[in-house]
């Protein structure tokens, strides 16, 4: 049997995003804010958070696509019943190890990894750039070019059971947001959180202490998960009824956001304040990491 292939390829699922919409007409609708335009707009799941030939091209098998098709729908039907139940402990260990593998899928690869990637070579270039031979500069230069990027992003998200095995390790805490203030979520929805400098080296890897990634389900729950060693204390289930504690999430979705942020409801006034005392946050092609 011939598949068709895909042009129009999601780096976050519309199984995913239809539970931050509402339903009219036998499509899912979602309002957006676009942090660089500063505009909201509504719009139609399937024409958000998307890339053509993102992952794989026509003239390609689509491996990489065709393997996230297949998590994407183990995904939604587990995701749907921790949305009713709102109870990890009522998950077997099966349904457990495919949001781990969802969630390994959804933090590396979206565009903000691949902007990484590109941000990654340019600090490099900048910083050691003058030490460097030229064939080794042609060669970071290289590294930068679109193709190249994509074959670069594609390889780390084929290496997605490290990263699933280490999510399955950490702690896990699911929200239980009973407030009238809705989570949001983003185009980069696997929040990656760290209050503790470990300076000279970075504190946003899995195995950090005082790792948290931040990953919401719905506009009612949403998934924690972070290091043992400084969350061991925490229970597994935390009732919010402060809706401070909503505008948290909604500030690392928005932070962490590529370009935009999704909601059920068109009230975006929070994300709007944050730009106008943060401009930095709105530039798309911002600096990702720092080599020092």
């Amino acid at each position: 049997m011939v598949q068709t292939k895909v042009k129009v390829q999601h780096f976050v699922p519309r199984v995913y995003l239809k539970n931050f919409s509402h339903f009219n007409d036998k499509e899912y609708y979602t309002w957006v804010f676009d942090k660089e335009k500063e505009e909201i707009f509504q719009t139609n799941i399937k024409n958000i958070a998307f890339e053509k030939e993102f992952y794989n091209t026509l003239s390609e098998d689509q491996d990489i696509e065709k393997t996230l098709q297949q998590i994407e729908t183990k995904f939604d039907p587990i995701i749907q019943k921790l949305i009713s139940i709102k109870d990890l402990d009522k998950l077997t260990m099966d349904e457990k190890d495919i949001i781990a593998e969802f969630v390994a899928y959804q933090m590396i690869r979206t565009r903000e990894t691949r902007n990484t990637l590109k941000d990654t070579s340019k600090q490099f270039l900048e910083k050691y750039g003058e030490q460097l031979s030229e064939s080794l500069k042609e060669e970071v230069l290289g590294s930068m070019k679109k193709d190249s990027l994509r074959k670069m992003h594609n390889n780390i998200i084929k290496e997605v059971d490290e990263f699933k095995s280490r999510i399955k390790d950490l702690k896990w805490i699911l929200l239980i947001n009973k407030t009238k203030f809705p989570f949001w979520t983003s185009d980069n929805p696997v929040a990656e959180y760290n209050e503790i400098d470990l300076f000279p080296y970075g504190n946003l890897g899995l195995e950090c202490f005082g790792f948290e990634m931040h990953f919401p389900i719905s506009p009612k729950i949403a998934l924690i998960i972070c290091d043992k060693r400084r969350f061991s204390i925490l229970p597994p289930k935390e009732i919010i009824r402060d809706y401070r504690r909503v505008v948290r999430e909604r500030d690392l979705q928005v932070r962490y956001s590529t370009r935009f942020t999704f909601a059920n409801e068109n009230n975006f006034d929070f994300a709007k304040m944050m730009v106008k005392e943060n401009p930095s946050i709105k530039d798309p092609n911002g600096e990702r990491i720092v080599i020092r």
